[in-house]
């Protein structure tokens, strides 16, 4: 199965430890698991301003993702669907890598459900594939 995590969940397995590191880590074992240069930027701008990180834990953090993820594409055309345009570029970025779960704690996805075929879940959803 392709899978692509948001940001948000990408963020609490490094930051946390916890529920999404245990999620992430299985999933990279389980499937295809892929990031786009978007989430990675995010990624990059969140932990350091967020989370005042150091920039050898940004770094790491970054480098663990390219090692174990698929590099996918940004998607260039984007649809308005959600709220945050922030949303919708992993919409869109998850559509162009025709992924086929995108695991998100954020609100305004999962209200979605789905999204032209691809089933948006949470982490804790994630046990019931």
């Amino acid at each position: 199965m392709k899978v692509l995590f948001d940001a948000n969940v990408i963020i609490s397995g490094f930051v946390t430890r916890g529920y999404s590191f245990d999620v992430i880590k299985d999933a990279i074992y389980k499937h295809k698991v892929y990031y786009s240069e978007y989430l990675l930027k995010e990624i990059q701008d969140i932990l350091p301003n967020k989370f005042s990180l150091s920039e050898s834990v940004v770094h790491f953090a970054l480098s663990t993702i390219k090692k174990y993820f698929i590099k996918g594409e940004t998607a260039s055309m984007v649809e308005n669907v959600c709220r945050d345009p922030n949303d919708n570029q992993v919409l869109a970025d998850a559509l162009a890598n025709k992924i086929e779960i995108l695991i998100t704690g954020d609100k305004d996805l999962l209200v979605l459900k789905k999204y032209k075929g691809i089933k948006i879940i949470s982490p804790k959803a994630y046990w019931n594939l």
